[in-house]
């Protein structure tokens, strides 16, 4: 075996480690949050799994991350995750 570590992130809700493949890489793009599926979008990221959505949206978690004031919409993001649960 080649003993590469894959390199952890940790989610921004719950603040567990995780592999990427496991959390979504988002980026703020004006004061809405895009789902970066590529996980190469420019910009600060920030990383979440998919069922901590609640709890990030009610710590404000997104604007912490993100070093963000005031209101971002979670539209796409919100949709994103309702295609996952399908």
């Amino acid at each position: 075996m080649s003993g590469k570590k894959l390199r952890q992130r940790s989610c921004i809700a719950c603040r567990r480690l995780a592999t990427r493949t496991e959390l979504i890489r988002t980026v703020l793009i004006g004061n809405e949050i895009k789902v970066d599926l590529t996980h190469r979008m420019g910009g600060r990221g920030a990383w979440l799994h998919a069922n901590c959505l609640k709890v990030a949206t009610e710590r404000r978690s997104f604007n912490h991350a993100l070093k963000f004031e005031g209101e971002i919409k979670t539209d796409e993001l919100d949709n994103y995750l309702k295609t996952l649960g399908n």
